[in-house]
């Protein structure tokens, strides 16, 4: 093989791998939408689905967020707007929230973010809550703090499961509570799974 062909196949084969580099970095779409109804929201089945990287798309919460929680979704079109409560949830880049009316022994009112759902539903607040964990028995029931005196009223009748998540919480009221396991998995759901899921 002469030198000016092996020279054409090594840069051929470079073109070739950067291009491959180049097309596994690119983003995937970034697409958004609103759940409507718990129906759809239990069925995964979104309405007014833009996507977010295309020109004139915009999907967002005018300012402020947390005073409003008023969903806009702008198309090159037109604009459409979603009143706080008028909404299920939303999905927005792969993350899925849920609206939660709020009451004053459960959550402030907000959009959850489903952290995880293994037993326990485990949530982060998108605006009012700051770092805190929430917790809901399933998709539709009411959203709870992450806290142990919560946990013990909801599970008064499941004692052993109540016993070992205070086992986990020795740096004051909800601490280790909120702890993940190596795979990012929520203890406390792994706890769930053993004393009530599986019993």
């Amino acid at each position: 093989m002469s030198r000016l062909n092996a020279a054409k196949k090594i840069i051929l084969f470079l073109l070739l791998t950067s291009k491959l580099i180049v097309f596994s970095q690119k983003k995937d779409s970034c697409y958004a939408g609103v759940y409507l109804t718990q129906e759809d929201f239990l069925a995964n089945r979104l309405s007014f689905v833009i996507n977010k990287d295309a020109k004139g798309y915009k999907f967002g919460f005018p300012i402020p967020a947390d005073w409003k929680l008023e969903i806009k979704i702008v198309r090159p079109d037109t604009v459409i707007k979603f009143k706080e409560g008028t909404v299920y949830g939303y999905s927005e880049c792969g993350k899925v929230f849920r609206y939660f009316a709020g009451g004053e022994l459960y959550a402030d009112e907000d959009f959850y973010r489903i952290e995880e759902i293994k037993g326990l539903v485990i949530y982060t607040s998108a605006f009012n809550g700051g770092d805190e964990f929430f917790y809901s028995h399933s998709l539709t029931d009411k959203i709870h703090r992450l806290k142990i005196k919560n946990i013990e009223r909801d599970f008064k009748d499941k004692q052993e499961f109540v016993d070992a998540v205070k086992r986990l919480n020795k740096t004051g009221e909800h601490g280790n509570i909120e702890k993940r396991d190596k795979e990012g998995r929520f203890i406390i759901n792994k706890i769930y799974e053993e004393k009530i899921k599986n019993k």
